[in-house]
């Protein structure tokens, strides 16, 4: 089984220059393959700020001293850990802004791409800029360089193209995607709410923006090849079983449900609220369910546990501090061992009864969480204790 997070940003290049502006300055190349690798225990990362000029030098750097070498199926491999290296561009779609991600099988194929690319954005060291240019011009400079691309965050209000732009991304873009990513404040069943993402694979990522973040959502995926080759065949094929996903409930996403910036609170009442259902102010920023309820062509999807868990990263949980956080990966190795293979018993005998627990209800997706919205994340509130009630 593969462990795979296809968004992980770089805060800064090792020449000490920014890429993204509000992603952790620790948050470099190598400290990427470490975390990744040796702390969270993933196979499969796709870092989105391969364009930049200085994260490129980054990715030669490395390869030259033997941290990476080339995949002859694409990608390049780091002892167990596959790292893609990809591109978040801001572009124009319909009447609104979304964000989007490409991925290539190396750095040459990425400098390519964005030579081509280069007269429609003005910093290439930056992350996440906004690219001057047709949508259909861009997926050419995708399709030239052998890259593969789908639409980043699509839910949210902030650059998603169902957030942002369109009610059917049949209605603004020539060709569809084979892939989307569901983004923090959603998931399948949400999704299942639109039908013309049936056809398509969905993937859960982090878009990480510090070392902690990476991973907080993942994906399996089974009998799929480690490298850019295996991701190709794994969104140009037809088997979106063989993808499941690990997320945050939706309601832990900061962007969930409708909040009003009246009266500085995220609304409870039943979705759809595009207004304050308070105040009737409709200076709001407009939640994930809100949004998707007002847009669906048929009812949510009820939620499988075959295909997405709703899952919590270990530092979100009640108890899990720093000392804990240690003590867990000293006995255990990774976040994925604690998450997915070590029994009820084991992590008892290390990390007590109450907190066992916890780590047992986020592998089931059995926590109770306070929903998010307008920037600001939910929260788990369950308490910890001895005992169940």
């Amino acid at each position: 089984m593969i462990f795979a997070d296809l968004h992980v940003h770089v805060g800064q290049s090792l020449d000490g220059k920014a890429v993204k502006i509000t992603a952790s300055k620790t948050l470099t190349l190598p400290n990427i393959v470490e975390v990744a690798r040796d702390i969270k225990g993933l196979s499969l990362v796709g870092v989105v700020d391969a364009h930049s000029t200085g994260v490129q030098q980054d990715f030669k750097t490395l390869i030259a001293s033997g941290v990476l070498r080339p995949s002859s199926a694409g990608g390049y491999l780091a002892h167990g850990l596959t790292l893609i290296p990809g591109h978040e561009i801001e572009l124009q779609v319909g009447k609104g802004n979304a964000h989007f991600v490409a991925y290539f099988p190396s750095i040459e194929q990425m400098t390519q791409y964005v030579r081509t690319l280069s007269p429609t954005t003005k910093n290439w060291q930056l992350s996440t800029q906004k690219g001057y240019i047709p949508i259909d011009q861009w997926l050419e400079a995708v399709e030239k360089a052998e890259g593969i691309w789908f639409p980043a965050h699509a839910f949210t209000p902030h650059r998603g193209i169902y957030g942002n732009c369109c009610r059917r991304m049949s209605d603004v873009l020539s060709v569809l995607p084979n892939a989307l990513e569901i983004g923090l404040s959603a998931d399948r069943a949400m999704a299942a709410s639109i039908s013309e993402l049936d056809p398509m694979v969905l993937f859960s990522n982090s878009d990480a923006h510090s070392l902690p973040n990476i991973a907080r959502e993942y994906n399996t995926l089974e009998q799929v090849d480690p490298s850019y080759g295996g991701l190709i065949d794994l969104i140009r094929g037809t088997n979106r079983r063989a993808v499941r996903n690990y997320g945050l409930p939706p309601r832990v996403g900061k962007y969930h449900r409708t909040y009003c910036l009246s009266c500085e609170k995220v609304v409870k009442t039943p979705a759809p609220q595009l207004v304050c259902p308070d105040c009737g102010s409709q200076h709001v920023v407009m939640g994930v369910l809100d949004r998707l309820v007002s847009i669906a062509d048929r009812p949510m999807g009820k939620h499988d546990e075959a295909s997405y868990v709703h899952q919590v990263p270990l530092r979100q949980l009640p108890g899990v501090g720093p000392k804990m956080y240690e003590r867990l990966l000293k006995a255990f190795g990774t976040e994925m061992a604690v998450l997915h293979h070590i029994d009820a018993d084991e992590l008892k005998s290390v990390a007590g009864e109450a907190i066992a627990r916890l780590i047992m209800k986020a592998r089931q997706g059995e926590l109770t969480v306070e929903a998010g919205g307008g920037g600001i994340f939910g929260r788990v509130v369950d308490i910890l204790c001895p005992r169940e009630e």
